[in-house]
């Protein structure tokens, strides 16, 4: 799994895309929905509105060994799936969404921006339908559309977790007056190399300054200065 597959959605962005959802549900003349991958499952996230959706918002489908669904095979295959007539198909006559009355279905994948499946964009249709004109062009628009969202957010997350460690490194730090290690925000006391590069990019080498040396060996010890 992708660092990228627990990214928390803010729900701006959720509202947008059911947004998305219902646009793409009035210019098509039909539902619309988009799904996400949810471990191994597909949750709903956004739905067009109206009572002829196949789903509401926010169900998880599960998702069974062996079971063909319309939005499954698209994150299985990651590529474009169209069905105009499930009726007069022999693979899909016989399949869940062919059974609730969607005979006709639309949709594209969506992806992350490292390239990691992220779900699907849907049209459900109950007659026969061939998709024709720019609305599955529309659909491939919006798909690329939410995957900037998904670029932005991947961003602003990664910033979030950089000022975290900032923060981190400001302010009063607690250090012993004797063997100068620090204590951290549950109690426990580091050693100052530890503490920092727990909490930063740091890497340290050791050496030892003149005062140590002078300490640990005789003048006849000490190493030469090159």
């Amino acid at each position: 799994m992708s660092d990228t597959q627990k990214l928390s959605i803010p729900g701006i962005a959720i509202v947008k895309w059911r947004s998305i959802a219902n646009i793409l549900a009035q210019l098509a003349g039909m539902p619309a929905g988009i799904y996400v991958v949810d471990e191994d499952d597909i949750r709903v996230i956004g739905t067009s509105q109206g009572p002829a959706k196949p789903f509401a918002q926010s169900d998880l489908l599960k998702i069974k060994p062996g079971i063909r669904a319309y939005s499954a095979e698209v994150i299985r295959s990651r590529e474009k799936l169209i069905v105009t007539d499930a009726a007069k198909n022999p693979a899909w006559k016989n399949r869940a969404g062919a059974k609730a009355g969607y005979v006709a279905y639309a949709g594209v994948p969506v992806f992350r921006p490292d390239g990691e499946i992220f779900g699907s964009i849907c049209l459900f249709d109950r007659k026969p339908n061939k998709f024709g004109g720019v609305v599955v062009s529309l659909m491939e628009e919006f798909s690329e559309l939410i995957t900037g969202h998904l670029a932005l957010i991947t961003k602003n997350t990664q910033l979030e977790e950089t000022l975290k460690e900032v923060r981190t490194l400001q302010g009063l730090i607690p250090i012993c007056a004797q063997c100068k290690k620090i204590r951290d925000d549950k109690g426990f006391w580091q050693k100052v190399e530890v503490y920092l590069e727990e909490r930063s990019d740091v890497r340290f080498t050791h050496g030892l300054c003149d005062d140590c040396m002078r300490k640990l060996y005789t003048k006849e010890e000490l190493p030469e200065r090159k």
